[in-house]
């Protein structure tokens, strides 16, 4: 819409425009959707992800470009600065915001119009009053069609209440610190310089300087120049231009020396003026402390990880700390330093661990790389593609110290260091309770309580009355936890971020000893937040006015037993309809096995509990010769009894006669297990089954290779509808992706599988899901989900598929409405099937012996194979076929192939071992080896009735039904 602006239209177009543009697409918040603060005579850079992580809450994929639709009053607090097509920065009043764009990706800005999105800064003025600048704007796509409606608050204050023109800076003894001149610069304007600043010079230090460390110009580099306590005051250090000193202020650093353990000042003065006029000067001091005695470590990440196993960077997390710091601009790219010999005896650094390409680090090859953020352009591998591997002895932690570089446009001219702690689980607390306890349920609120704050005061051995809190830094895992609030949900309500949290006084009482009433606080958790976070505070306060007694103490916010919303497990998953018996699959539990043991055979298993809905037999139809007559199983005895998975004598169990007859419909149940190998390795586990009054219908969605696609929230409202007749309320997710397909996500964050997600258009419901597929991954993707109804009871279980292809292909007969249509879209999409040449699949049409061979071997990993005898297109696959083994004998290429030369095909060319099968037969009307290997795989089923499976062996097959086995095939060997 908003590109009609872009030409001359009639008044009465221009009106109508106008009136249509005024209307958001989604209604607006009583709180700004972004927020920012700034100080007088500061600068704030707006974050482009935030823009683009508010249009995906009603759109997938990236914003095109960013309107401001309301600007009146800024003017009044200061002016935008971009960046143009040249990369070079125009600063923006008004008049210059009238019909402007800002582009998301900053390749697609005009030449001699409109601006990047990222770089967009807001300068405030150093004499604007104080108060908020609301500025509304709207968020497009490319055809300028979706948008959506969004309003921005720049709070500008007076400043932070520290000492006018300090700097401060964080170095670990040994180190290195840089400088950055933009902090002289933003001394220099917040205690009211004019004009530009040019230059600093330092005073003296004092003779501790000598025993704290060294400044240098340009460490490391070509004409490196160290200054001595007698020379630092000799120099002038200039700000952007030569004209003004003898060395960049920018240039210059701080080396600490390896026994550096405390602070050191150096006082400054900073000069500048009008014009060439060096008329004013803001006197300053710089400070330098030692992180050892630091009480937060500013930037740090910390993952967990047991022994022997591996975890996964997040380079969010970078994000975060960069955003979280002082820098401007866009995070790019991630050094680390060279970590100290421990590394070498904790683990190894990966990249893209257990994949093609994988990259292992040593300690010097590690901090000679860059990994970027997003942008291959910055740097040599993938941030979000590390991981970490515990070596099986690891114990303790190792940190690794790094420097996150980023800034506007292609500049890289800010950074923020920090440290990444790799710790053993062992070190981890399980503690849920604190000095003060508050108990919320996930998405819910929990007032804070002054009273409370005053007890443990007065409990201490503090004096006079308390007057004020203050709260430490939280780690990085507030941010996923929820939000603390001052006024929630009320006029002048006020959101808290880690830093601001910890920079503010919240008062007991009486308003003269802070920023923030203790008493309105509060905390709003997260839909996803489970477990706890701790706040450290200290309490201040004393006798009189004077606040000269303190006590610290730790507030621990935990979810209750009621916060989880569901925790329905289902490893194993049955859906059946009433007075339908479902026999329980022994395979399945076999393969479960395997799974989980990485290879291990499954002996027999023993029930730890039996279904509370229904009941569940063995050898319900009297059919076998194994173990006991028809029994119907209980709590009680169920645990006693062993099934084994290959009974050897008639008195034993046998797993595969276990039966279960619903009661009643629309409800899930569950029995679980506990299964073991000869050697005693044991794995328990759970079996879902969902009873439903009609078929649960499976939910299937396509996109291509490197293409997030949002989750299919009203064909998953649908299929439940029509199964049970009922509305879901929400789901609950019962498995994720695997870590090489892709990532679900509910916003910007991971999903999980605890989290209830609700039908509607809250935060972190079912219409924020989004699948995010690996760039270079293609398959299949199974989500399976349990559907809840308003009571937070199971409806029914059923499965999400997506299927990542290189491109969709299609065909005139085939619809989503196929029954076989996923697998014949994402096999035809690997070039393992085609069509006819009128564009038609014709799935049930029969197959010949040559068109399944070539299938089967294709998806078994054999390559093309050009025909042997002319005229026959098929004759190069049989001859492969003879020679590996998979075919004997002269088949007639053009006829029918059945169910059993099907079955010795697959499994032959699929390497199934024959052995270690089941002593009791799947089948009664077969007793091939290759069929029961086939079954045992799960590629190919039967055919059950009144207690006996029969395989139909020669029966023939359609294209359709070979698609689904062909396509079992290929996802079992990648």
């Amino acid at each position: 819409m908003r590109r009609f602006f872009r030409k001359r239209l009639p008044a009465f177009l221009l009106t109508l425009v106008m009136v249509m543009t005024l209307v958001p697409a989604v209604s607006a918040k009583s709180s700004a959707d972004l927020t920012y603060e700034v100080d007088k005579g500061d600068s704030v850079s707006f974050k482009e992800r935030e823009f683009r992580d508010l249009y995906r809450s009603e759109y997938s994929g990236d914003p095109s470009y960013v309107v401001f639709t309301d600007y009146s009053d800024l003017d009044d607090y200061g002016y935008l600065t971009a960046v143009n097509y040249y990369d070079k920065t125009v600063s923006l009043s008004e008049s210059d915001l009238r019909n402007t764009w800002f582009y998301y990706d900053s390749h697609d800005v005009p030449k001699n119009m409109d601006y990047a999105l990222d770089g967009l800064t807001f300068e405030a003025n150093r004499r604007a009053d104080s108060g908020t600048l609301r500025l509304k704007f709207e968020i497009y796509d490319a055809d300028g069609k979706n948008y959506v409606y969004g309003t921005m608050d720049i709070k500008v204050g007076g400043g932070s209440g520290s000492s006018k023109g300090d700097i401060t800076y964080t170095v670990k003894p040994g180190e290195e610190v840089t400088f950055d001149d933009e902090d002289f610069v933003n001394a220099y304007d917040n205690a009211g310089g004019s004009g530009t600043m040019k230059y600093v010079v330092f005073e003296k230090p004092s003779s501790d300087y000598s025993n704290a460390g060294t400044v240098y110009s340009r460490y490391g580099k070509r004409n490196a120049t160290s200054f001595t306590r007698s020379e630092l005051d000799d120099y002038k250090f200039y700000y952007g231009d030569s004209d003004y000193g003898d060395y960049d202020l920018d240039e210059l650093s701080f080396v600490a020396d390896k026994s550096f353990s405390d602070s050191i000042e150096i006082a400054f003065t900073a000069y500048g003026g009008r014009g060439s006029k060096e008329n004013d000067s803001v006197s300053g001091t710089l400070k330098i402390t030692s992180s050892k005695s630091a009480s937060s470590s500013k930037g740090d990440i910390t993952y967990t990880v047991k022994a022997g196993e591996e975890v996964a960077f997040d380079d969010d997390d970078f994000e975060k700390i960069y955003e979280n710091s002082s820098c401007t601009g866009s995070f790019k790219y991630v050094e680390f330093s060279r970590p100290d010999s421990a590394f070498n005896n904790a683990g190894t650094l990966y990249s893209r661990y257990g994949k093609r390409n994988e990259t292992a680090f040593t300690r010097s090859s590690l901090s000679s790389n860059k990994f970027y953020y997003g942008d291959s352009d910055y740097g040599d591998y993938d941030l979000d593609e590390l991981s970490f591997v515990a070596d099986r002895t690891f114990s303790g932690s190792v940190e690794l110290s790094f420097t996150a570089y980023g800034g506007t446009g292609t500049r890289t001219n800010q950074n923020v260091t920090g440290t990444l702690v790799i710790a053993t689980g062992k070190t981890g607390s399980s503690t849920t309770k604190g000095d003060i306890t508050y108990t919320v349920k996930a998405g819910d609120e929990v007032a804070f309580d002054d009273d409370d704050f005053e007890k443990f005061y007065n409990n201490s051995s503090c004096s006079g009355t308390l007057k004020y809190v203050e709260f430490s830094r939280p780690d990085s895992a507030f941010n996923n936890a929820g939000t603390l609030y001052s006024r929630y949900g009320k006029r002048n309500e006020t959101a808290f971020t880690r830093s601001s949290l910890s920079s503010n006084k919240f008062y007991y009482g009486d308003s003269d000893y802070g920023d923030y009433d203790l008493d309105e606080l509060s905390f709003v958790a997260d839909r996803t937040f489970s477990g706890s976070i701790t706040l450290s505070f200290t309490l201040y306060g004393g006798k009189n006015s004077k606040c000269d007694q303190s006590t610290t103490g730790t507030l621990v916010i935990t979810t209750g037993t009621s916060a989880v919303t569901s925790r329905y497990v289902g490893n194993i998953r049955y859906n059946t309809t009433p007075n339908t018996a479902l026999q329980i699959n022994a395979n399945d539990i076999a393969r479960l096995f395997r799974k989980y043991t990485s290879g291990g055979s499954l002996q027999y298993l023993t029930l730890t509990s039996v279904p509370a809905t229904g009941s569940l037999y063995y050898n319900y139809y009297n059919a076998s010769k194994y173990g006991a007559t028809r029994t119907q199983l209980t709590a009680s005895m169920a645990g006693s009894m062993i099934f084994s998975y290959s009974p050897a004598s008639a008195s034993e169990y046998d797993l595969s006669e276990l039966t279960y007859i619903p009661s009643g419909s629309n409800y899930c149940t569950a029995l679980t297990f506990t299964g073991y190998s000869s050697s005693g390795t044991a794995v328990s586990a759970t079996i879902l089954i969902s009873v439903t009054a009609s078929p649960v219908s499976e939910v299937y969605s396509v996109t291509t290779k490197g293409t997030s696609v949002n989750f299919p929230t009203n064909s998953v409202y649908s299929a439940v509808a029509s199964a049970t007749g009922f509305g879901l309320s929400s789901i609950q997710l019962l498995e994720l992706p695997a870590s090489t397909a892709g990532v679900l996500y509910v916003g910007s964050y991971a999903a999980d599988t605890t989290s209830a997600y609700s039908y509607g258009s809250d935060t972190d419901s079912m219409s924020q899901l989004r699948f995010i597929p690996n760039s270079g991954f293609t398959g299949s993707v199974s989500i399976p989900y349990v559907a809840l109804g308003s009571s937070g009871t199971a409806l029914d279980a059923g499965v999400v598929s997506i299927g990542v292809v290189d491109s969709v292909k299609k065909f005139t007969d085939i619809s989503t409405s196929t029954w076989c249509y996923k697998y014949v879209t994402e096999l035809a999409s690997a070039n393992v099937i085609s069509g006819y040449s009128n564009g038609t699949f014709q799935e049930k049409n029969t197959i010949t012996y040559g068109a399944a061979l070539k299938l089967i071997m294709l998806a078994a990993g054999y390559g093309e194979q050009a025909p042997t005898v002319k005229g026959s297109p098929f004759s190069g696959y049989l001859a492969k076929a003879k020679a590996a083994g998979l075919v004997s004998g002269n088949p007639k290429l053009n006829g029918p192939i059945t169910r059993l030369q099907i079955a010795q095909i697959a499994a032959k060319a699929l390497k199934l071992s024959t052995t270690g099968l089941p002593s009791k037969k799947p089948f009664t009307d077969t007793n091939d080896v290759y069929v029961q290997a086939l079954n045992a795989a799960g590629i190919i089923e039967g055919y059950f009735s009144n207690g006996t499976s029969t395989y139909k062996p020669n029966n023939t097959l359609t294209r359709g039904q070979v698609s689904a086995i062909v396509w079992r095939m290929k996802n079992s060997v990648q």
